[in-house]
């Protein structure tokens, strides 16, 4: 996955608005490219960043996509279904939802996620475990 796939999805699973996602995905990957990280081999530097962002998306203001028809936004199939994702986000513990996005959902490994958190990679399989439980209980009820 690259760099601009991987910021779009983290940033619109974080805040669930496609305007302001889109905002601040263009800040996030005009940072990453100032600092010469928009390779591969800068996948940790991404997480740093990324995280970095999410607790700033809130004051970011939606971009204005005006209402003529040629609108950006996302377009998804008709059975797509945001439901179990919202309610896990929404109640579970967001270092368990931080690490299930970056691990399950947009494929970083626990090595990668470890240092762009700086925390233990050990750790990072602890918070993926307990969050991918608390998940499972959404689908199956």
């Amino acid at each position: 996955m690259d760099v601009i796939d991987t910021v779009a999805k983290y940033l619109f699973l974080s805040c669930l608005d496609e305007r302001v996602s889109f905002s601040a995905s263009l800040k996030v990957l005009s940072e990453l490219k100032n600092s010469n990280w928009m390779d591969v081999r800068h996948r940790p530097r991404w997480i740093e960043v990324l995280t970095r962002w999410k607790p700033r998306l809130r004051g970011i203001t939606a971009r204005n996509w005006g209402d003529d028809g040629t609108a950006k936004g996302f377009l998804y199939p008709k059975s797509f279904d945001l439901s179990l994702w919202i309610s896990f986000q929404s109640s579970g513990e967001p270092s368990e939802v931080e690490a299930v996005l970056l691990s399950k959902v947009l494929g970083f490994s626990d090595d990668e996620i470890a240092a762009g958190l700086n925390i233990t990679p050990g750790t990072v399989r602890y918070r993926v475990g307990r969050g991918l439980r608390h998940l499972g209980a959404y689908i199956e009820s």
